[in-house]
């Protein structure tokens, strides 16, 4: 008898299976039936089963999804643990000399403060603070300004040509707070020194934000003053200033953040307007709208994208850009409904 044997060990659990077939032999000229042995085994294994054997197999939806949140908000607490150690690794990175004087340039542009006024500034800031302060806001609420800044020209006059004098002064007594000649510098670059004069009492371009709300909060900056301790009416106009600005930081943070968003939002406003003014013919067919888009556009089109949280258009073009901008809503940082405040 000839026995054949089909197995299958793919799988431990399979089960051995031995079925008989009938077979026809041929000997000495006679046919004879003989039986085959044919061996196999039969898989019987699933990888999953398509229904639990136990109802409390099954896994609970919402439990699964307050996992999932679980396991977002830890993602999300390491990322923001990991920001703030690069934030605060940041901070403690000292920038170029010249970047605080650079900062304070820029306010001074703002406010109109030149070159010319280089010497006057350093003598204003030597002024007890009340005669400075008081002569400065005389200014302000002469032209209706709303930044006391902006009427340190007039108060410069107004005080006389003394505060070139006591400027001098003020800069050789304070030549230790400045890496470097500041006359030195005031030639090679006069608006940066101009800037830099800030730098005798301690001015720190980190520290924008406060100090520009010090000059925008109007007639509280008297009060605001008077009220720190140590300051006296002997008290250098620069240095007052300075303990104001340390004492009530984070509100007079929140009044410059305001000033300075309020300042970007008049810009944007003119740029539509000037660009309103254009012939329309020119702003839908012009040669322009082939170029290729400026370094504003691609800036504006990822603040954009990041405020709605959509990928932008590709647009390749200046023109296409331009539309895209328009139809997204514009500047999304100017959208007071998401500051709920005015602008």
């Amino acid at each position: 008898m000839v026995t054949a044997m089909l197995t299958d060990v793919r799988h431990p659990l399979s089960k051995a299976v031995t079925l008989e077939f009938p077979r026809l032999s041929r000997g000495n000229l006679a046919l004879r039936h003989q039986s085959i042995l044919g061996s196999f085994r039969k898989e019987t294994s699933m990888i999953r089963p398509l229904f639990p054997s136990h109802p409390s197999a099954v896994p609970d939806p919402a439990a699964r999804l307050d996992a999932l949140i679980a396991t977002a908000r830890s993602d999300i607490a390491a990322a923001d643990a990991d920001a703030e150690a690069i934030v605060a690794e940041m901070a403690g990175i000292e920038p170029h000399p010249h970047a605080h004087g650079h900062t304070a340039a820029g306010d001074h542009a703002y406010a109109g403060i030149g070159p010319e006024h280089f010497l006057s500034l350093a003598g204003l800031l030597a002024q007890p603070w009340p005669v400075a302060q008081a002569a400065a806001e005389t200014v302000r609420r002469g032209a209706g300004a709303d930044y006391l800044l902006t009427a340190f020209p007039g108060a410069f006059a107004a005080l006389g040509e003394g505060l070139a004098e006591d400027g001098v002064l003020f800069i050789a007594a304070r030549a230790d707070c400045i890496d470097g000649d500041l006359t030195t510098l005031f030639a090679r670059k006069p608006g940066l020194a101009t800037g830099m004069v800030w730098r005798l009492v301690g001015f720190d371009r980190r520290d924008r934000d406060p100090w520009v709300g010090a000059f925008a909060c109007g007639e509280r900056l008297g009060t605001l003053i008077a009220s720190v301790e140590g300051v006296t009416p002997a008290t250098p106009f620069g240095d007052a200033l300075a303990a104001a600005v340390a004492t009530y930081r984070a509100e007079l943070a929140t009044i410059g953040a305001d000033e300075l968003h309020a300042r970007a939002a008049r810009r944007d406003a003119e740029r539509q307007a000037s660009w309103a003014e254009i012939d329309q013919t020119y702003r839908d067919t012009g040669k322009w709208r082939e170029r290729a888009p400026t370094k504003r556009q691609r800036h504006l089109m990822q603040r954009i994208e990041t405020a709605r949280g959509l990928p932008m258009p590709i647009t390749p073009r200046r023109g296409a850009s331009s539309d895209a901008i328009t139809g997204a809503g514009g500047n999304p940082r100017f959208d007071n409904s998401h500051r709920g405040e005015k602008a």
